[in-house]
C-alpha cells in the first residue's frame, strides 16, 4: 500500500494531538508575556503565573536561534487565551505544564517546527522524541544548522569560571573557524563546533561578535 503525504500528515497530527501526561491542575487565561522559547506568563484572574513548557528546552536568548524560537512561541500564543495542563513545579518555583491553543499542543508544536529540543533529561515521551527526529531530518528551524548547540550545553559552558587574565597559570583557549577566519573563545557556543577549524592564539583571525573572541 502506498504511503501518501496525506497519510504522513495525519500521523503527524496524531502526534501533536496526542494527550500529554495527566496534569495535577488545569489553568486558563491570557498569555501576557513571552520570556523565551520555552517560558511564558499567563494571567489567571489577577495573578500572573510563569509557565515553563514541559518536555522542551529552547535556545537561550543569547545563543543562535534564541530570538527566532521566542518569536515562534509568541506567534502561537501571545495575547491568546490558552489552557495549561500543569504537571508540577521546577526548582525555581515556576509551573511546569503543557500549553494548549484550542486542541493544539504548543509544546509539541515547538519541537515539530524545530524551535526547541525534546528535553529528554526530564521527559521521556516517545511522541516528543519522534517529533524531534522528524524535525531534525527535515532540517526544520534550528536544525538548518548541522551542529546546533543544545541549550543545556550552552548553560554549562556559561557556568565555567572565567580565567583570570592576571594569572600566569591560567590560559584561555581559542578556536579559529578556518572557513570564516572568526576566532571564538572557550565560552562561546561555536567553540570547537565549526565544520572546519583549529586551536589558535588570542590574536589570530577576527573576534567573534558574540563572545568577543
Amino acid at each position: 500500500m502506498r504511503f501518501t503525504a496525506t497519510t504522513a500528515l495525519l500521523l503527524l497530527s496524531g502526534l501533536l494531538l496526542a494527550a500529554p501526561p495527566k496534569g495535577v491542575e488545569e489553568l486558563s487565561g491570557k498569555i501576557v508575556s513571552i520570556t523565551d522559547g520555552d517560558t511564558a506568563k499567563i494571567l489567571v484572574g489577577k495573578e500572573q503565573v510563569t509557565i515553563r513548557l514541559e518536555g522542551i528546552d529552547a535556545p537561550e536568548s543569547s545563543q543562535s536561534f534564541g530570538k527566532k524560537s521566542k518569536e515562534a512561541l509568541a506567534t502561537m500564543i501571545f495575547g491568546k487565551t490558552v489552557t495549561v495542563k500543569k504537571t508540577g513545579e521546577d526548582k525555581y518555583g515556576r509551573s511546569l505544564g503543557f500549553i494548549f491553543v484550542e486542541d493544539i499542543d504548543v509544546n509539541a508544536q515547538m519541537i515539530q517546527d524545530g524551535w526547541a529540543w525534546h528535553y529528554k533529561k526530564y521527559n521521556d515521551e516517545e511522541r516528543l522524541a519522534k517529533l524531534e527526529t522528524e524535525a531534525k531530518e527535515a532540517k526544520q528551524g534550528l536544525w538548518a544548522d548541522p551542529n546546533p548547540l543544545a541549550p543545556w550545553e550552552f548553560r554549562a559552558r556559561k557556568k565555567t569560571p572565567k580565567t583570570d587574565p592576571d594569572s600566569s597559570t591560567s590560559e584561555k583557549k581559542y578556536w579559529l573557524n578556518t572557513s570564516s577566519n572568526v576566532r571564538h573563545n572557550e565560552r562561546c557556543e561555536h567553540f570547537q563546533k565549526t565544520k572546519k577549524g583549529r586551536s589558535c592564539g588570542a590574536d589570530e583571525g577576527k573576534a567573534c561578535g558574540i563572545c568577543g573572541g
